[in-house]
């Protein structure tokens, strides 16, 4: 069984002032053409399709294009759970009228999991979808006091799960939160790539869940960290998000992770790669010199640009000067050039033993973080004479 999984997709994200559904739109056209050519037996979102709980009118116009387009147009199933920035109420609505059209939506968690199954030439493949929940809400669900935490709650769900387990069948686990290996400690036995327009799940270590729970399945479809990525195994992986939407995210890949199911229910992973309408890219240097490459540069000025400026001095509106030529400049930052108090030179245990030009080199290289020019060194030995000689010339 051929699966395409994606995970995140945010629509309606807003970054940095800049809304990203024509951004969207134009990868999902990719991802229409990917289904059209390669025919998958499933597609898999798992979770935040919105960015927010209450998304705008464009964001639910444009999923609604893209679900029609994928399951009644290209015939090709869909299985989506809420994540945790969507309303699980809200995905929920009209799910039992879809499933009959192919589109299997799982918005509020249920006490005992449905699974969805879809066949091949080689038979069954369970999928059990399992929607993003709070803790205290499952622990209202299974009246079991002792689920405090995220991985308290995956443990339980797993455990009702497996009651209606057959492992003489593929079995294929969706879920959204932050899955990894746990060591004794109950940490986090490996680091895994996270992204800074990631909405933590909880405070503190509470959102982990340990990816041991998931061993039995033959593969786990993940959604919530931005970055795709593998945990432990080809078994369990994160699709990452459709785009990027931080600069956090700048060296990621963005696409589809492709798995090939075999009869034996052992995984071959592909991943196709989206080329974005713009990219996300940081750009460093002086502001002419940036300004004046831009103007010939063969890259696209129209992608989202993080600036950081490298200039002495102060600079006259380089905001305006930039977005002449690069028109979504997002971030704009100076270099920064005052060192922690403590590398400075200027100790004061020494201060005394030093001549007023060595004080003023060390004062300078403190707060420029470069040493002072030969120019500048000659000036202030004059500037040191004058005040010497108490303001006279000579």
């Amino acid at each position: 069984m051929k699966i395409f999984h994606t995970a995140d997709w945010h629509i309606g994200k807003l970054v940095n002032g800049f809304y990203m559904t024509e951004d969207q739109e134009f990868v999902m056209e990719q991802l229409y053409e990917k289904i059209e050519e390669e025919k998958p037996d499933v597609l898999i979102i798992a979770g935040d399709l919105y960015d927010r709980s209450v998304p705008p009118i464009q964001a639910i116009e444009l999923l609604n294009k893209a679900l029609y387009k994928i399951v009644m147009e290209l015939k090709t199933p869909v299985i989506a759970l809420a994540g945790n920035h969507d309303s699980n109420e809200r995905i929920d609505f009209g799910s039992e009228l879809l499933r009959k059209s192919g589109l299997y939506i799982r918005g509020t968690l249920k006490r005992n999991i449905e699974k969805i199954t879809l066949n091949d030439e080689y038979g069954s493949v369970n999928f059990y979808p399992i929607p993003y929940i709070d803790p205290p809400i499952a622990r209202d669900l299974y009246g079991d006091k002792n689920i405090k935490t995220h991985d308290d709650a995956m443990r339980v769900i797993l455990e009702h799960i497996k009651e209606d387990f057959n492992q003489n069948e593929r079995n294929v686990a969706i879920a959204h939160g932050y899955v990894t290996y746990i060591n004794s400690e109950n940490e986090a036995a490996m680091d895994l790539e996270e992204s800074e327009s990631e909405k933590p799940l909880s405070i503190g270590g509470t959102a982990v869940i340990n990816a041991a729970y998931f061993e039995d399945f033959n593969y786990t479809a993940l959604g919530h960290l931005h970055g795709p990525q593998k945990v432990g195994s080809d078994k369990i992986r994160y699709a990452g998000s459709l785009l990027k939407y931080s600069f956090s995210e700048t060296r990621q890949k963005k696409g589809i992770t492709i798995i090939n199911l075999d009869g034996e229910g052992k995984v071959h992973i592909d991943f196709y790669k989206f080329n974005p309408k713009r990219d996300f890219r940081v750009i460093k240097g002086e502001l002419k010199e940036l300004i004046d490459y831009g103007s010939c540069s063969p890259e696209n000025n129209e992608d989202y640009i993080k600036v950081i400026l490298t200039d002495k001095g102060e600079l006259l509106d380089p905001m305006a000067k930039l977005r002449s030529v690069y028109p979504n400049v997002m971030e704009l930052s100076r270099e920064e050039r005052i060192r922690a108090v403590s590398h400075t030179k200027t100790d004061a245990s020494n201060i005394k033993e030093k001549s007023k030009l060595d004080l003023f080199k060390d004062f300078y290289e403190d707060i420029m973080g470069e040493k002072s020019s030969e120019e500048e060194i000659e000036f202030m030995k004059k500037i040191i004479e004058k005040a010497e000689r108490g303001g006279k010339e000579e």
